[in-house]
């Protein structure tokens, strides 16, 4: 695809961004220029917020906060990326991460901002439909006043040039239109090294190991080949490599120019997350020495405790057998809690193993549901086992497949309600050359707008949080993870106060085989 002018390719990319871009007279503080996407963030005009300023966009409370930075990087006393609450015309506040730099246009100083909103990611779908519409809108009206279009390119041009991420553009076959100062300076390459050069062969993303990502898994080609906006987190592992041959992990944003239906192109947007992936790294390295800390007197509390119920102290009467009881169910309630948190850990530092043997996937799920017996009793609840005759030994490590049901099981008895139905299953797919494990219950279900959290760590859906405060919200990530990382898979259906239907497929191949130093409690 052949864009018609360097202008069009601007002004595009100007409003394609999913980040807002808003230009400020350092004089003034009143904003000079504003794209799309601020606008939407914001909720005003690009005519309503060209009356507008800094003092407009931010909580009265924070404004002297907000007014001392904007002091600081109009002195260029610092810059770079401040996390910041921003107000939207109907009052109502968000976080964003703005990252701001100086530019001189006209003789002029003007501080750009770039705004991420933090606070709620799931509009990028939305917002590709508006980059759609922007995008057929720049066409229609290449036939403005030449005068008018050049001395827009040549503000949108200046703006692009001084975003503070790395930002690329492609045509729809991945070849490089447009890098800004920022990308060559991440990359170590300059413009005319990359300009014309295919972004798949050029351009090398590994993972943590080293090792190249697969073509059909980089973003740019997941957005190309669905038509929609496709972004990384700081938990992805990718990394890219510079001229010098040197490494950096990386969050992106793909977004695909649409027109017609069809992608014509990509925007690129990326930032070094190196710092993010420290400090995650310092914060599970402490949440996992601390929790090494707390087993020991946790172990003490339960030991001594379970002497003092068992008579060894003396007998105890009936109250206070009543106040040990509960000091014995609080503690290992902090028991499991550590557990789950030194398996975080484990998991996010890469250190937990995965040792896979001949293993009775029947006896496994047996022993788990003798495990839930009591609770399953004492609510009454109508519980169905069925097990296929004909399921194989497959090699599998039984400790994490024994976490992975009773994971799913003990949260199916805890959130169905007396007298409710819990059904479990295993059986061959032939198909998928898997064992089917499937769980269903009919209790309170998942919100259909929460379901998409489902496996995120410590995420509890509201309407269970306020039936059981004792979760950790921890389960389904552990879970989650070893499946991912044992080349299983899990997913699941749910209807709120139908029930939920968990589905783990477990490759008659087996589990992989992880190196590691620990097992998972």
């Amino acid at each position: 695809m052949k864009f018609q002018s360097s202008e069009a390719l601007y002004k595009i990319i100007f409003n394609t961004i999913n980040d807002g871009i808003l230009l400020t007279d350092l004089e003034t503080q009143k904003f000079y220029i504003s794209n799309k996407t601020i606008c939407k963030m914001l909720g005003y005009s690009p005519k309503e917020l060209k009356n507008l300023g800094v003092a407009d966009i931010h909580p009265k409370k924070d404004l002297p906060y907000v007014m001392n930075m904007f002091k600081k990087q109009a002195r260029r006393e610092i810059g770079g990326t401040k996390s910041l609450p921003v107000k939207r015309k109907d009052g109502s506040i968000f976080y964003a991460d703005i990252n701001t730099s100086i530019i001189t246009l006209d003789r002029k100083n003007y501080l750009i901002g770039i705004f991420r909103d933090v606070t709620d990611r799931e509009q990028m779908e939305k917002d590709l439909e508006n980059a759609s519409i922007a995008a057929q809108n720049v066409f229609e009206d290449l036939s403005t006043e030449k005068s008018k279009v050049e001395m827009a390119r040549a503000k949108e041009e200046a703006i692009l040039m001084s975003i503070g991420d790395g930002l690329i553009a492609t045509d729809e076959k991945g070849n490089i239109m447009l890098i800004n100062k920022t990308a060559e300076k991440l990359l170590g390459k300059k413009k005319e090294e990359i300009i014309g050069k295919n972004f798949f062969e050029d351009i090398i993303i590994k993972n943590e190991k080293g090792a190249p990502i697969p073509l059909e898994k980089r973003p740019m080609s997941m957005a190309l080949a669905t038509g929609t906006t496709t972004t990384t987190t700081t938990g992805t592992a990718y990394y890219y490599k510079q001229k010098d041959k040197t490494m950096f992990p990386v969050a992106i944003t793909v977004t695909p120019i649409i027109l017609d239906g069809k992608a014509i192109g990509t925007i690129e947007i990326f930032r070094d997350i190196t710092r993010e992936k420290e400090i995650d790294k310092v914060k599970t390295e402490f949440v996992s020495l601390a929790s090494h800390q707390l087993r020991t007197p946790l172990s003490t509390v339960s030991w001594y405790t379970e002497m003092l119920l068992a008579g060894d102290a003396g007998k105890l009467n009936k109250g206070q057998k009543k106040y040990l009881d509960e000091v014995y169910h609080g503690n290992q309630r902090m028991v499991e809690l550590v557990n789950s948190l030194l398996d975080v850990s484990r998991i996010e530092l890469g250190t937990f193993l995965i040792d896979p043997k001949p293993t009775n996937v029947v006896k496994i799920a047996q022993s788990v549901i003798n495990e839930q017996k009591l609770q399953i009793e004492q609510k009454k609840i109508t519980f169905s086992p069925t097990f296929e005759t004909n399921i194989p030994p497959i090699q599998a490590d039984p400790k994490l497949l024994h976490i992975v049901m009773q994971n799913i099981l003990s949260n199916a008895v805890k959130y169905t309600p007396e007298k409710g139905k819990i059904g479990l299953s295993l059986v061959l797919d032939n198909k998928k050359k898997a064992v089917l494990l499937k769980i269903s219950d009919t209790g309170y279900g998942i919100p259909k707008d929460q379901q998409d959290k489902i496996f995120n760590k410590l995420f509890r859906a509201n309407n269970v949080r306020e039936k059981d405060a004792e979760g950790t919200g921890l389960g389904l990530y552990i879970v989650k993870a070893i499946m991912d990382q044992s080349g299983g898979s899990i997913w699941f259906s749910s209807k709120i106060n139908k029930g939920t239907t968990f589905y783990v497929t477990l490759p008659l191949t087996g589990m992989k085989k992880k190196e590691g130093i620990k097992m998972l409690e």
